[in-house]
C-alpha cells in the first residue's frame, strides 16, 4: 500500500466554470487525503484531467490533454522516478498515473475505455465517491477524510464562481448537457451559503453565481432572488455577479435586484443563442427578436448602467439568410455590451442531431466573422465613450513594476475585457478607484485614483 503523504497530483481542469468548481472541490479533497498538489503535470504522481464534452471543439481539446498526459507516462523509464522525500532524493516504484474523469468520461465512458487504455482510472462526474475510488484503484491507504471544501487551483484570483445547482431541464435540442449531468438539481440554500462564506474567508472579494441556468433556482420555495439576499448578508463580500440566466424565466424580481442590492453589480449575462421565432421554436425557446428586444428594454430601464452579455449560435439546422439577417438586426440595434459566438455542431443523441444539418461549415465560419465583427465595433465605440470614467477596479494581477491588470464591475472574469491599470502601490486582490484614460475593442486603461 501507499501512503498519499509521498504522492504528488496534478489536476488540469478544462471547459467551463462549472468544471472548474469541481476540479476545486477535487482539489481540496486531495489536499485533505494527505496528497501534495504538484507545480506541473510533469512533476506529478498522479494526473487528474477533468474533462469537457459539451461541443466538438471541447472534446477534441479533452483528448488531446489525455494524449499528452500518455505521452508523460510513456516517457517514464522502467516507472521508477526521481523524486523528493524530506529533502531527500530516493526512488520509489509508483508509476505515474493517469486519471480522467467528467463531461467526456461520462458521456462516452465505454469508447474511452476502450480506445485509451493507458488510462489507470476512469471516472464519470466528480463526487464524493471519486477519491476513495481512485485511491482503492491504486493501492493508496488513506487515513484521513477526502471530504474538504474547495481549494483554488494554479491562482489566487480574488474571485470564486457559485454553483448553485447541477444539471439541466430545459432540454434545449442541440444541448448534450442533460444526457450528461442528468436533469436539474438544486443545492440546499444552507450548503450554498457555508460553501460562499469558504469562499469569502479564503480571498474572494466577487461571487459569480453559475449553474446552467440560475433563474430555474428553487430549492423548497426559496427561488434565486431570496438565495441572492443571503449570500449578500456575508460581511466581507463586495461583488455578486448573476450569469447564465435563461431568457424565457427571467422575472422581475431578479431584474429588481440590480437596483434593490448593491453588491449585485449591473451585470446579466442572457444566452439568447438566436432571435427567430422558427429557429427558438427548434431549439425549444420560446422568444423572438420582439420578445427579447422587450426583455432588454425592461433590464436596461430598471438598471440604466447595466451591462448586457449574451451569447449567439450560427448555422443551427436550416438557418436561412433571412433568419441570420434577423439575427444581425438585432445585434445591430440592441447593441448588446458583450457578445460570444459559436458555430453549431451536431452533438450526439441531441433532437437537433436528428435534423438535417444543412448550413455549410464554411457559411457558418462567414456567419460567425460577420457577427464578431459587428460586435466588435459595438464594443470599441461603447468602451471609447467610458474614456474618463471613474469606476471600481478589482484588481487580479501585477504585470511589471507599475503595470496591474483586473475587471470592473461590467465585466465578468476570463470572458470579458480587462483594466489595465497603472499604480504607484500594489493593489492587487483589492478594489480600487480608478479612471479610464484609453480604451481598444475590449479593454480598457487607466489610472489609480
Amino acid at each position: 500500500m501507499f501512503s498519499p503523504s509521498g504522492l504528488s497530483y496534478y489536476i488540469i481542469s478544462l471547459g467551463c466554470s462549472k468544471n472548474l468548481v469541481d476540479s476545486e472541490k477535487i482539489n481540496g479533497g486531495m489536499i485533505s487525503a494527505g496528497f501534495s498538489p504538484a507545480e506541473s503535470a510533469e512533476e506529478s504522481d498522479i494526473i487528474i484531467i477533468n474533462t469537457c464534452g459539451f461541443i466538438r471543439d471541447a472534446k477534441e481539446e479533452s483528448i488531446e490533454v489525455i494524449f499528452d498526459a500518455v505521452s508523460l507516462k510513456e516517457d517514464d523509464a522502467d516507472a521508477e522516478r526521481l523524486f523528493m522525500d524530506h529533502g531527500k532524493r530516493t526512488f520509489r516504484n509508483f508509476n505515474r498515473k493517469i486519471v480522467v474523469t467528467g463531461c467526456l468520461s461520462k458521456r462516452y465512458f465505454n469508447d474511452i475505455m476502450s480506445d485509451i487504455p493507458e488510462i489507470d482510472f476512469l471516472y464519470g462526474i466528480p463526487d464524493d465517491n471519486f477519491i476513495p475510488g481512485m485511491c482503492g484503484a491504486f493501492g493508496i491507504k488513506v487515513s484521513g477524510s477526502s471530504e474538504a471544501g474547495r481549494v483554488k487551483i494554479h491562482n489566487s484570483y480574488p474571485y470564486s464562481y457559485l454553483k448553485i445547482s447541477d444539471g439541466c431541464s430545459n432540454n434545449c435540442s442541440y444541448c448534450a448537457i442533460p444526457l450528461i449531468r442528468g436533469p436539474l438539481v438544486n443545492f440546499s440554500p444552507g450548503g450554498i451559503i457555508r460553501e460562499a462564506e469558504q469562499c469569502v474567508d479564503a480571498g474572494a472579494l466577487e461571487l459569480n453565481i453559475i449553474a446552467q441556468d440560475i433563474t430555474s433556482y428553487n430549492y423548497e420555495g426559496m427561488n434565486l432572488p431570496r438565495l441572492v439576499e443571503k449570500i449578500s448578508k456575508i460581511e466581507k463580500l463586495q461583488w455578486i455577479r448573476l450569469l447564465y440566466c435563461h431568457p424565457d424565466k427571467i422575472t422581475g424580481d431578479i431584474i429588481s435586484l440590480f437596483s434593490s442590492d448593491s453588491k449585485v453589480v449591473p451585470y446579466i449575462d442572457i444566452p439568447f443563442q438566436h432571435v427567430s421565432a422558427r429557429i427558438l421554436e427548434s431549439m425549444g425557446r420560446k422568444g423572438d427578436s420582439g420578445i427579447y428586444a422587450e426583455l432588454i428594454g425592461r433590464i436596461r430601464k430598471a438598471a440604466p448602467s447595466i451591462r448586457i452579455r449574451t451569447t449567439f449560435m450560427t448555422g443551427y439546422p436550416g438557418e436561412n439568410e433571412s433568419e441570420f439577417r434577423e439575427l444581425i438586426d438585432f445585434i445591430s440595434t440592441m447593441k448588446l455590451d458583450r457578445v460570444g459566438c459559436f458555430t453549431y455542431s451536431p452533438e450526439d443523441d441531441t433532437r437537433a442531431c436528428m435534423l438535417e444539418d444543412t448550413v455549410a461549415q464554411q457559411i457558418k465560419q462567414e456567419r460567425y466573422d460577420r457577427i464578431m465583427s459587428l460586435q466588435r465595433e459595438i464594443s470599441r465605440q461603447k468602451l471609447e465613450m467610458m474614456t474618463g470614467m471613474e469606476l471600481d477596479v478589482l484588481v487580479e494581477e501585477r504585470v511589471d513594476e507599475n503595470m496591474y491588470t483586473g475587471r470592473t464591475a461590467f465585466d465578468a472574469p476570463e470572458v470579458d475585457g480587462v483594466f489595465y491599470l497603472t499604480a504607484d502601490i500594489d493593489p492587487v486582490n483589492t478594489i480600487v478607484r480608478a479612471r479610464v484614460t484609453d480604451t481598444t475593442e475590449y479593454d480598457l486603461f487607466g489610472e489609480i485614483i
